[in-house]
């Protein structure tokens, strides 16, 4: 299937147009396999999937799975969630809560966090609601050699809510609390095994402390890789179109929502699949 290829920014993400993922072969789908190994953010302009159709294609790139907070996802489709801009804290507050507006991974406090998150956008709002994204292998490319060789053996301890998160996570059920104990251990220099390429795996509303330090040390370096992280010549900011079709590797990209638009008037409806991952390396 032809279709063509432009490069979002410099260091993250590429677009694809003239395609129809209703319609993608075998052959298609291992080529857009390849965008997104290659580029860490794929996105696939002007699709109009329902939810058989959204499974389908997300299989090209992986096994979606059944997402932790089953509030938000869809009947008879547990592997789809809704993002919306009605979403509540079901199980604490109940109060209006847009989910990830921060930076960070997609479930690291798992043993095998999902590979990759992918979002169909049925309704955006006219201004407002972008999501930004950054490689996290693009910043440690960057790093001095004797930062790399400093943390390459580290490990980092991941739990559902650090103490270090800027924000307040949805509170989960007892079951999810019993599925996903606290203190999962992840290198902080991550490797791709998709890439070989190693990118550092630090989720900011996760991420406790390094294993083996102090709080001091371990918060000053915490600190320090994350600021080198949120240089802006690694991100790149999506401003979503009706019909877009976005993934992202959570091996080795950070991404967090924008809450900057009067969900009061206009409304954002988006869908979500994970693909199952492996454990950390």
């Amino acid at each position: 299937m032809a279709y063509q290829a432009q490069k979002l920014s410099d260091a993250v993400g590429v677009e694809i147009t003239g395609i129809d993922l209703r319609e993608a072969d075998a052959e298609t789908g291992a080529a857009l396999h390849r965008h997104f190994v290659e580029n860490g953010v794929l996105c696939i302009r002007d699709q109009s999937l329902d939810l058989d159709e959204f499974l389908a294609a997300a299989r090209f790139f992986g096994e979606p799975i059944v997402q932790i907070y089953g509030q938000f996802n869809m009947p008879d489709h547990p592997e789809i969630g809704l993002l919306t801009s009605e979403d509540t804290d079901s199980a604490g507050t109940g109060e209006r809560k847009i989910r990830g507006t921060s930076w960070h991974t997609d479930a690291s406090y798992f043993e095998q966090p999902p590979k990759a998150t992918i979002l169909h956008a049925l309704i955006v709002p006219p201004d407002g609601g972008d999501t930004q994204f950054l490689s996290t292998a693009a910043a440690y490319d960057a790093l001095p050699e004797e930062t790399k060789q400093r943390i390459d053996p580290l490990k980092a301890v991941h739990n559902y809510q650090s103490s270090r998160s800027p924000r307040k996570l949805i509170k989960r059920s007892a079951d999810q609390v019993d599925r996903f104990p606290e203190g999962i251990l992840h290198p902080v220099a991550r490797r791709n095994p998709d890439t070989d390429r190693r990118a550092i795996y630090l989720n900011p509303i996760r991420v406790e402390c390094i294993d083996g330090y102090g709080r001091a040390e371990s918060d000053a370096l915490l600190d320090d890789l994350t600021a080198h992280c949120l240089n802006p010549t690694f991100q790149y900011r999506h401003k979503w179109r009706v019909g877009d079709v976005v993934m992202w590797d959570n091996r080795s990209v950070l991404h967090q929502a924008n809450d900057d638009y009067d969900w009061r008037r206009h409304k954002r409806r988006l869908m979500r699949i994970m693909l199952e991952g492996e454990r950390p390396v």
